[in-house]
């Protein structure tokens, strides 16, 4: 559920609609009011939806077939026809969904669609290999070099995500690397070199696009009761530091890294 506080009006309807204690409205002074929101109880039964007047309440999501996802892809057909692309799967986390996604690409393929999936790389090798007949491209997010890191800033570790990264190479599939560089996390050389070292240790991958960090994601993590650590957004300096570094340093594999705004 995803709750957008600047359009609540404190009508109160959403707390009576409600059955398992989700909302709760109280005043707070003279015509104000404060609503909390325990997302943790909700059942998503969309009662609370039906009284909002204000469409405040959304419920994220809708369940589809394979079929029916086909469907509604293939009413852009002239688009991909156009523009050279085709169907991207992304996050979520495509390995949790790797019987459903590779059988939904594989229809995509059926109509001569093109395929691209977008992954952490955090999953099953099974479920990778899965997916990776399904692939013509592959989006590898990788977001920090060691295992410490691993463990501090995404809570896992990089055994699994190297492995899958090397049996992408092994099947011989496109791969890009999709690095998001966070100030203060892992803009520093060691990483850098990482990104280089997988450039020139896997021909499969093409190219490593660094994306500086924004903070467009806050305000979404709040309608959804996931709070998120903020940090500072790179200034133009920095992200030319960045790329100079690679120009420096790099040797071959530097010139196959490209800044995306």
């Amino acid at each position: 559920m995803s709750f957008h506080r600047e359009q609540c009006v404190g009508c109160g309807r959403c707390e009576t609609a409600c059955h398992s204690n989700v909302h709760w409205l109280t005043k707070t002074g003279t015509e104000q009011f404060r609503h909390q929101v325990y997302f943790e109880h909700c059942q998503f039964c969309g009662k609370c939806l039906e009284q909002c007047p204000t469409k405040t309440l959304k419920i994220i999501g809708t369940p589809y077939t394979e079929e029916e996802l086909l469907k509604i892809a293939l009413l852009d057909r002239a688009f991909y026809e156009h523009s050279g692309g085709g169907i991207t799967l992304s996050g979520g986390e495509v390995l949790q969904q790797a019987d459903f996604a590779a059988s939904f690409l594989s229809l995509c393929r059926e109509e001569d669609l093109h395929t691209c999936v977008e992954t952490s790389g955090f999953g099953t090798t099974d479920a990778m290999e899965k997916l990776l007949q399904e692939t013509d491209l592959l989006y590898f997010d990788w977001k920090v070099s060691t295992e410490e890191d691993a463990k501090k800033w995404i809570g896992g570790s990089l055994v699994p995500i190297l492995n899958n990264l090397a049996l992408a190479d092994k099947k011989g599939v496109r791969t890009v690397l999709r690095c998001p560089i966070i100030p203060g996390v892992n803009d520093n050389t060691v990483h850098l070199q990482a990104i280089c070292d997988l450039l020139g240790r896997y021909p499969s991958i093409e190219q490593a696009q660094l994306l500086p960090y924004h903070s467009f994601g806050i305000s979404k993590g709040g309608n959804i009761g996931q709070l998120q650590q903020e940090f500072p957004v790179p200034g133009e300096e920095e992200k030319k530091n960045w790329l100079s570094w690679f120009e420096q340093n790099g040797k071959e594999e530097g010139k196959r890294v490209v800044l995306e705004h």
